[in-house]
């Protein structure tokens, strides 16, 4: 509410929020005061006064693995192989993931994600929503919400199924008469299923492309292929 944001900035009497922005009100970031200087800032950017800033993640990808497992039975063949990333964090204040541009209105890309915006009265066909997972909207000086912070650290690990092969080969005192050896048919599918915590709208193996690595690119497809392969 307005009462606890006017709160928390009077809890800060050496400057409040700042050197981050203005006009705070309801539905803004609320800064922890790490130092308790009653400010929030990034100090002298150094080690020794690194003001209100600490490490919250590591974007490196941590602990990689990979599982191919194959069966064979009666001429039918199976190939399962998954592969991800144990843990990683990402942060990004890309426009794909706030909805909200610099530029202003004409530049945003709102998504269906982010409906989960903050609002205290309804808004058309939607309802209140003071318990929203992104701030309130702003067209302008919307970076101060988009500050680095540990609310909107991703969780960026994943398991993803890459491929999976069914397989069924004929018989060879079927197709030997032919001259064939061998006579198989195969459905081939990749990339169908990813777990993740990741936000929605962006792919865990993608993330690290994009303008200026912010993950704003093409997610890597679904496919799905039919074929034979006939040995002679």
């Amino acid at each position: 509410s307005e009462e606890q944001m006017q709160a928390h900035l009077a809890s800060l009497p050496n400057g409040g929020q700042n050197a981050l922005g203005s006009n705070w009100a309801a539905g803004d970031i609320m800064y922890r005061d790490l130092n308790g200087d009653g400010k929030i800032n990034d100090g002298s950017q150094t080690l020794d006064d690194s003001g209100d800033t600490k490490i919250i993640g590591n974007s490196s990808s941590r602990y990689l693995f990979g599982l191919d497992l194959s069966a064979n039975w009666k001429g039918f063949d199976a190939r399962v192989f998954f592969q991800g990333v144990g843990k990683r964090d990402y942060y990004t204040n890309s426009t794909f993931f706030f909805g909200m541009a610099q530029n202003g209105i004409w530049t945003m890309v709102p998504l269906k994600e982010h409906l989960d915006y903050f609002r205290l009265e309804p808004s058309g066909d939607l309802p209140a929503n003071p318990d929203a997972y992104y701030p309130r909207p702003l067209s302008g000086g919307f970076a101060k919400n988009q500050v680095w912070q540990s609310r909107y650290v991703q969780n960026a690990a994943y398991i993803r199924l890459k491929n999976i092969t069914l397989g069924y080969t004929l018989p060879r005192h079927f197709t030997q008469k032919y001259y064939v050896s061998g006579l198989r048919f195969f459905v081939s599918c990749d990339n169908i299923w990813t777990g993740t915590q990741l936000a929605t709208m962006f792919d865990p193996e993608t993330i690290s492309g994009g303008v200026q690595y912010t993950g704003d690119i093409y997610a890597i497809q679904k496919t799905a292929s039919f074929g034979l392969s006939v040995t002679f």
